[in-house]
């Protein structure tokens, strides 16, 4: 059976990241990367003024994606916080479950933010990007770049860190993946088991070496973890349909 994967890039970051996965996923798992409005394909649009917006525009993008096939999540840094309140908003309006929800590279949801990004000045806030790795430096040193780069992942920062994640009165409905870096400086002091409470069934952690953009440095392990967790939930569909 057919699993479409939807991804969502982090903060500042454009959905062709995940391109690369394309040759690591196993056959029946199509990848859909979703590309938020201000970057990539779609720069020319007005970036969103609260994280209710951006799930609102999603939404209506899925509606156009979504047939009779399974599908899941994956987010990185703010895309896994995003796709978090992406599954909730998908289930209720929609009346659709994701079957797996990959959270990686950051807190839970409840969790009260360490280190506030979004309002510092254009040089603090190279000097934190760097500090995370992940951003080519010839990004970083050129202005014209620069110009186009800072302003959306300010919004971006913005939009997580602004943003109160209200209780919700049920748990996610699939099984959830957790992955992480070793040496992510971006989750370093947060307890990253309390993101069991968010998941009404199976809760899997997976640790890399690395920091915050261990995905790019170990692209077959990571997609492995996924191929891992979507064929076994097919394994156990087929199993409750036998007689």
């Amino acid at each position: 059976m057919k699993c479409k994967l939807f991804c969502l890039p982090h903060a500042g970051g454009s959905a062709t990241v995940y391109m690369r996965w394309k040759r690591y996923l196993s056959e029946g798992i199509e990848l859909h990367p979703l590309e938020p409005a201000g970057r990539g394909k779609r720069l020319a649009e007005p970036h969103y003024r609260s994280m209710d917006e951006m799930i609102d525009d999603l939404c209506g993008c899925l509606e156009q994606q979504l047939d009779g096939s399974d599908f899941a999540f994956f987010g990185h840094s703010m895309g896994a916080l995003v796709a978090y309140e992406l599954t909730h908003a998908v289930t209720r309006r929609m009346g659709r479950e994701p079957v797996h929800l990959f959270v990686s590279g950051t807190y839970p949801p409840h969790a009260k933010k360490l280190n506030i990004l979004h309002s510092l000045s254009d040089d603090r806030l190279c000097e934190e990007i760097k500090r995370l790795g992940g951003t080519e430096g010839e990004l970083l040193e050129r202005e014209d770049l620069l110009r186009l780069f800072l302003p959306v992942l300010r919004a971006d920062l913005q939009l997580v860190e602004t943003h109160r994640f209200a209780d919700k009165p049920d748990r996610i409905p699939c099984d959830l993946s957790v992955l992480s870096g070793k040496k992510d400086r971006a989750t370093a002091g947060y307890d990253l088991s309390e993101w069991s409470r968010y998941g009404s069934r199976d809760c899997r952690f997976y640790e890399f070496e690395g920091g915050h953009f261990f995905i790019n440095e170990h692209v077959a392990q990571v997609v492995s973890v996924i191929n891992a967790a979507l064929r076994n939930r097919r394994l156990q569909m087929s199993a409750t349909k036998e007689p």
